[in-house]
């Protein structure tokens, strides 16, 4: 039945993320769908690409109900209400793709190119990640996270061409096997057409063995021309403070001792490689990195605490980056609340601060001002937090820190544009305490491995309560922690510079080349294949 095959794509699709991490059922997990789809009426199309988005986000995202529910304040009757409203929204995207499937193959002679179906879920992939503020959780290219090899092109086109070459692969596959189980047929008609489906294929699998064969040359390039780099010798540290108690100032001190003493252990460590390291390459300087909101108060104000954290950073002579809440006074004299890190130099001085510019919408702030006033009293956790203005890395000495905020690591847009600021390493602080042990949390982290490669960046990634990690630029992570352990990792990263193509160019030109193959079958009749 077309519902049965509709719902089981939402199924494969979703065991593709951690933390199943199913990656190889990728290549099969639209093909149910688009035998449900195919052929039949839009409209019916449409509702079987509904059914798998329903069940696909709401498999893959279920986590945010008891999320909003424990930490919105909201009693479960309102969460699951709310959490269905997104994952409605959400489905609506493979439910335009389905429609159109069926709208081009209904009934027609003349049927719409591969190229047209990959462009198509592309363009609607890139769209979810823009519309209404951009919800990119999920894009398809993320489920090649563990496989290092087939992800080295996102320097090229950023994960928006891995998605295509997923979606393609997809149709090729369905029309191959929907040839061959036509058994009756044998006409030179259905011969010619197999041979060409099949040719089809082999052709796709052989680029692919290409990209895999170019991703592992490009891996080892960028590790060979790593070691003449400048390094860093850097620490991320994963407090484990529970979230009950992360704002409660009866724990503030506390929270600091717990950073300042594994900040402690993680410098002994780095000064224990750096007396045993032989290849003669020394460290330019030495960085630790706090998660989001660490220090649970406003750096900017004077105060004992302030002095404590001023302190890590001269006691360990290290530069410090941790997260803290700001404010700012706007024209008419109002403050606004900031989600901000700072930089301290290894004397305790401010280097330089960062605001979040993409925050968190129903989370962080309420978009679309009168439009959505009404949620404040349905949802009376919503933080009145306002965006930051620039994308200038932190700077101290030769480091050019590119910072992305919890949510801000999801957005390709926000790392590129960091770079071309100057950026030579990523760094991301978060806090993913509010998931609890569910997939979330790495599937969170496994997006700052994109970030990595698509801007040939180390990655330094602190997380309050995990996954923390170092990732080398072509995605490959160095060194990773578990989730709700306190705890640190330490290692080396090389500061980079120059730019990829992705970096400089976007992904424009591949949504051009997208949306020529999705209007074709609008304007004339193509060919059964292309």
């Amino acid at each position: 039945m077309p519902w049965l095959l509709a719902s089981f794509s939402g199924l494969l699709l979703s065991v593709c993320f951690p933390p199943f991490s199913c990656f190889p059922a990728v290549a099969l997990a639209l093909v149910p769908l688009i035998e449900a789809a195919w052929g039949k009426e839009w409209h019916y199309a449409w509702r079987m690409g509904f059914l798998a988005g329903i069940v696909h986000f709401g498999t893959l995202l279920w986590w945010i109900s008891p999320t909003i529910s424990q930490y919105g304040n909201l009693s479960g009757w309102v969460a699951w209400p709310v959490f269905g409203l997104l994952v409605c929204y959400l489905a609506i995207y493979p439910a335009i793709w389905s429609g159109l499937v069926g709208y081009w193959t209904a009934g027609r002679s003349r049927l719409p190119s591969s190229l047209a179906l990959a462009g198509t879920w592309t363009l609607l992939e890139w769209a979810r990640g823009h519309v209404l503020s951009g919800f990119p959780w999920g894009y398809l290219a993320y489920t090649l996270g563990p496989v290092p090899s087939l992800i080295q092109t996102a320097e090229i086109w950023g994960p928006y061409g891995l998605t295509f070459l997923i979606v393609l692969l997809n149709v090729l596959i369905w029309k191959f096997c929907k040839c061959l189980l036509n058994i009756g047929a044998k006409d030179s008609v259905f011969l010619q057409t197999k041979r060409v489906r099949l040719a089809q294929l082999g052709l796709f699998l052989v680029c692919l063995a290409g990209l895999w064969f170019f991703g592992k040359w490009r891996m080892e390039e960028i590790a060979h021309n790593d070691k003449r780099l400048p390094e860093l010798r850097v620490a991320a540290i994963q407090g484990a403070i529970p979230q009950e108690r992360k704002w409660n100032p009866a724990f503030q001190v506390a929270t600091l001792n717990t950073y300042g003493k594994l900040s402690l252990n993680a410098t002994e460590r780095l000064d224990n490689s750096e007396v045993n390291r032989d290849n003669g390459v020394k460290a330019s300087s030495r960085l630790v990195v706090w998660p989001e909101t660490a220090a649970p108060f406003y750096f900017q104000v004077p105060s004992p605490l302030n002095e404590k954290v001023r302190s890590v950073a001269r006691d360990l002579d290290v530069a410090l980056l941790f997260g803290s809440p700001a404010y700012r006074f706007n024209s008419a004299g109002k403050a606004e609340c900031l989600n901000s890190v700072y930089l301290l130099d290894p004397v305790g001085a401010i280097a330089g601060r960062y605001d979040k510019r993409h925050l968190v919408p129903f989370g962080e702030y309420l978009p679309w001002g009168w439009v959505t006033a009404w949620a404040r009293g349905l949802i009376p956790a919503i933080g009145q937090f306002s965006s930051g203005i620039t994308s200038r890395p932190l700077s101290c000495g030769d480091l050019r820190i590119g910072v992305l905020i919890c949510f801000e690591s999801i957005f390709p847009t926000l790392s590129r544009e960091t770079v071309l600021e100057g950026a030579n390493f990523l760094a991301v602080l978060t806090n993913d305490a509010w998931f609890g042990r569910t997939g979330a949390p790495y599937q969170h982290e496994i997006m700052a491995i994109f970030r990595a490669v698509e801007t040939r960046r180390w990655v330094v990634r602190a997380a309050n309560t995990g996954v923390s990690s170092l990732i080398s630029p072509y995605g490959v992570r160095t060194a990773k922690t578990s989730l709700f352990e306190p705890c640190y990792i330490e290692g080396r990263i090389h500061l980079r510079k120059g730019h990829t193509f992705y970096v400089k160019y976007g992904e424009i030109w591949l949504l051009l080349f997208c949306l020529f193959w999705a209007v074709v079958p609008f304007w004339r009749k193509v060919p059964k294949e292309v």
